[in-house]
């Protein structure tokens, strides 16, 4: 892996952590419990970073944000 393509991957690394954070953010505000939704996470990524990635991806992006405040994981299903 070269250089361009280690920085394209933090860059897609530290873009998809800032949409988890700000689909729990949005969750918090708007929502009348703590349960993102990786589908949430799907389209807030494509939204603010024309990012495409699966479910399962977006579920690990939310269970590490989730982690560092402390949360409960989703589960598989996505639920907690």
């Amino acid at each position: 892996m070269g250089l361009r393509d280690r920085l394209a991957a933090r860059q897609r690394h530290t873009q998809l952590l800032a949409a988890a954070n700000r689909t729990i953010h949005t969750q918090l505000l708007h929502g009348n419990t703590l349960r993102p939704e990786p589908a949430t996470m799907v389209a807030l990524s494509f939204a603010m970073f024309a990012i495409r990635l699966d479910a399962a991806e977006a579920r690990d992006y939310l269970n590490a944000a989730l982690a560092e405040r402390g949360y409960p994981l989703l589960n598989e299903g996505g639920d907690q």
